[in-house]
């Protein structure tokens, strides 16, 4: 019965690693949104593969994932605080699946995000940085947008893979061991 239970997590591990390493793949693949200089926008969908997890495997799981798939991200932009961000994001919404469909849950995850995001970038780009906040607060909107944007079509995404009766049993046997 241990060596089950221990095949089991190493298979819950393996995915989550699988998945947060996909995620920093997905995060490279970006598409640039024209911005007036200094501001960089990028749509990508790093936030996909946590997403995915927490709302197929589990809140924990897509909230380990959700910190592991923005490593990447976080080395580009130089924000220490980003994957905590997506893991309240695949957290919450993990928790909120138990109730709702993907989409929903999702954006469920996404409003409890957002408070940390403006957390997130006010302590970190305006305190630590020097941003000014009359210059942070439209871009923080913007990204706020771009947030919802990405977890809209992100969702979207996982609603039709979880069509698949293949991948919902894939998922299944690697929730259940």
């Amino acid at each position: 019965m241990k060596s089950h239970k221990y095949t089991r997590s190493v298979k819950r591990l393996v995915f989550i690693i699988i998945m947060g390493a996909l995620g920093n793949v997905l995060g490279m693949l970006s598409i640039s949104i024209p911005a007036p200089p200094p501001l960089r926008l990028e749509l990508h969908f790093s936030q996909l593969t946590p997403l995915l997890v927490g709302i197929s495997i589990g809140p924990i799981d897509g909230a380990i994932t959700g910190a592991l798939s923005l490593i990447v991200a976080t080395l580009k932009i130089k924000n220490p605080l980003i994957p905590l961000g997506n893991a309240i994001l695949a957290g919450i919404a993990g928790l909120a699946s138990r109730k709702f469909r993907p989409v929903l849950a999702a954006i469920v995850g996404e409003i409890a995000e957002t408070p940390f995001i403006w957390f997130s970038m006010i302590l970190w780009v305006h305190l630590v940085c020097g941003v000014p906040l009359e210059v942070l607060i439209p871009i923080i909107i913007v990204v706020n947008i771009k947030a919802f944007i990405e977890v809209l079509i992100s969702s979207i995404v996982i609603e039709i893979l979880l069509r698949s009766k293949e991948i919902r049993f894939l998922l299944s046997s690697i929730r259940s061991g």
